[in-house]
Parts: C-alpha cells; sequence; structure tokens
C-alpha cells in the first residue's frame, strides 16, 4: 500500500485567507432568526436573497423557486472551493454521495424503464450525463475503480434478483468505502478522523432504521459500512437485545452523550429525526476545529460543512413557512449553526 500523502500546507495560504474573509458571509443565528420569525415565506426568502443566495431579488417570480436557488448555491459553493483548492481530489469527495444518488437513479429507471432526468443531483464529481453514458453504453472503464466495480456488481445482482434494493445497498456502500479510500490516502487526522465519524453516525442509522423494520441480524450484516472506529460487530453482537444495550456498549466513546439522547427521542416517538439533527450538529462541533487552524485544506473543509449545514437549514425553514408550520416547530428541526 503507497504511504499516505502528506498535504502541503503552505500552498493553502491563499485559499485560506479567501475562506476566511468569505466565512464572514455564512447565515449567523441573528439571520436564522429573521427567517424563522418572518411573517411569510417571501420575507423568509428575502432575507437569503439579502445574504447573497440567488441572482438578485428582480429574478425571483415565486417563493417556490427556493429549491433552485439552493441548489444554485449548492453548485456555486463547489465552484469556489474547486477554484480554490490545489488538491481537488479531497473537495470532490463530498461530492460522491451525489454521483452514487445519480447512478442509484439512472440504474432504476434503466431497469424500470422510467425518465429519471428530474431526480439527478449536480454538481458530482463525475457530470450526471456522463455517468448515463457510460452506464448507458456499459463502457466504464474511465470511472474510479471502486465505483466501476460496484456498478458492475449492481447490475449482475439486480439481474439475478430483480431487486431495486440490492442496487441501494451495493452503491451505499461503495459510496462511504470510496470516500475512506481517498481520505486514507492522505495524512491529514482531521480528514480522516472526518470521514470515519461519518461512517460510524450512518451505521448507528442503519442500527436503528433495521431494528425498527424488524429485519434480520443478516441484512443488518449485509448493510452495515466497515471502516468506522465502532466494529461493526459491535452492531451484529446487540441486534437481537433491547436498543439500550447498545448504549451501554458505546457509553465511553465519543457518541455517547449523542446516543443517549438521541435514542431516548427514537424510543419514545419511533422517529430518527432528533437522532439525525443530533449527529449533523456532532459533525458542526468536529469541523469546527478547523477555525483554529491557519492554514491548510481544514478550513475549506470546515466552510463546506458549513454551507452544507446554512443550506440544509434555509431549506427546513422554507419549507416550514411554505406549509404554515409554527416557529417553535421549525426551530427545532434546526441544526446547530458553523458561526
Amino acid at each position: 500500500m503507497p504511504k499516505p500523502k502528506k498535504i502541503d500546507e503552505t500552498k493553502y495560504v491563499y485559499a485560506v485567507s479567501r475562506i476566511r474573509a468569505i466565512e464572514k458571509r455564512l447565515l449567523d443565528k441573528i439571520k436564522l432568526d429573521r427567517m424563522v420569525e418572518a411573517k411569510s415565506a417571501d420575507e423568509s426568502l428575502r432575507v437569503l436573497l439579502e445574504a447573497g443566495y440567488g441572482s438578485g431579488d428582480s429574478d425571483v417570480k415565486s417563493v417556490f423557486e427556493y429549491e433552485s436557488i439552493l441548489k444554485e448555491e449548492h453548485n456555486k459553493v463547489y465552484s469556489l472551493l474547486n477554484e480554490l483548492a490545489p488538491e481537488k481530489d479531497i473537495i470532490n469527495m463530498f461530492l460522491l454521495a451525489n454521483d452514487y444518488h445519480n447512478i442509484k437513479v439512472i440504474l432504476k429507471a434503466e431497469f424500470s424503464n422510467q425518465d429519471e432526468t428530474s431526480l439527478l443531483i449536480e454538481p458530482g464529481s463525475v457530470p450526471a450525463n456522463e455517468l448515463k453514458l457510460m452506464i448507458k453504453d456499459r463502457n466504464m472503464s474511465k470511472m474510479p475503480p471502486i465505483m466501476k466495480k460496484a456498478v458492475e456488481e449492481a447490475i449482475d445482482t439486480y439481474s439475478r434478483t430483480n431487486d431495486p434494493q440490492v442496487i441501494d445497498l451495493i452503491l451505499d456502500k461503495a459510496n462511504y468505502a470510496h470516500m475512506k479510500s481517498i481520505s486514507a490516502s492522505l495524512d491529514n487526522k482531521f480528514v480522516n478522523e472526518l470521514i470515519v465519524t461519518l461512517i460510524d453516525l450512518r451505521n448507528i442509522n442503519i442500527f436503528l432504521r433495521v431494528k425498527n423494520l424488524k429485519k434480520s441480524w443478516d441484512f443488518l450484516q449485509k448493510v452495515l459500512i466497515p471502516g468506522g472506529y465502532i466494529d461493526t460487530k459491535v452492531f451484529i453482537q446487540n441486534f437481537d437485545t433491547p436498543i439500550e444495550n447498545l448504549v451501554e456498549a458505546l457509553r465511553f466513546t465519543k457518541y455517547g452523550p449523542l446516543l443517549e439522547d438521541g435514542i431516548e427521542s427514537f424510543r419514545s416517538t419511533g422517529s430518527l429525526t432528533k437522532f439525525e439533527k443530533l449527529s449533523d450538529n456532532f459533525i458542526t462541533s468536529y469541523v469546527k476545529k478547523s477555525k483554529l487552524i491557519t492554514f491548510g485544506i481544514e478550513p475549506l473543509i470546515g466552510y463546506l460543512m458549513a454551507k452544507e449545514t446554512e443550506i440544509k437549514n434555509a431549506r427546513i425553514i422554507m419549507v416550514g413557512k411554505i406549509n404554515n408550520i409554527s416557529n417553535d416547530v421549525i426551530r427545532e428541526r434546526l441544526r446547530e449553526s458553523y458561526v
């Protein structure tokens, strides 16, 4: 195995200085509160436009355009970071989820003879139209090896089972394996720990979902993602026991407090909404460490994750305002802000 590559932090001096200036425009608690307290969805959207979202108030004809405005902002973030980052592969690692989503959509559309265009997501590390062409022609030589292997396995397994669920299972695992492969090639503790933490939180989520659906431990074994700090055996060993046993098994890990609060809510409501919010907040708390780093890839990743959370919060507020959900409920669903 090749030696992990050390990132040359001096290459990031300019990029970090740009990010520090741009970070000041992130939506802080005051602006998010203004959106929540606004008397209408139109007023909430105006706060976003004032913060630099979209291309101008006069171009917005309807409040229902908020989703395209958020997607445009997402694209702008990745365009900026790809312009600034000397190592673009590290930034594109966070686009893999979009790639694997698109592959699922393309394959399921092919197998069901349906049109998938509206469900494809941009940006990806590979443009969606290129993925579509590679899969259609079964010419995947230009795909990254992990992705290519997963697509071939998904096609082969579906052809033998006719079960669309296998497409999700294979590609979800490949997505995280792909991220782990890229992070493991880097000699960077911040990136490595972030990816492993994402795998752990995903596995806890999977464990709770599979348990709630009353699936078998054999099914659980198939969907768990290797490569986390928590050995997948911990989940399998605690699967046929009360949920409290998993909490106890992980009490003295860094996930202990999150599990206690999240699983208590899960037990009382049957919903993972609070656990997912706590997981997002856990990641935000982790990436806030990047604020203490003078230069390197860390501040760029911190800003990226901050914008992902900001866009998620903006979506929660807009959906809430359009559907006349109470301000208290909207506020309860919001993720912790980076600023």
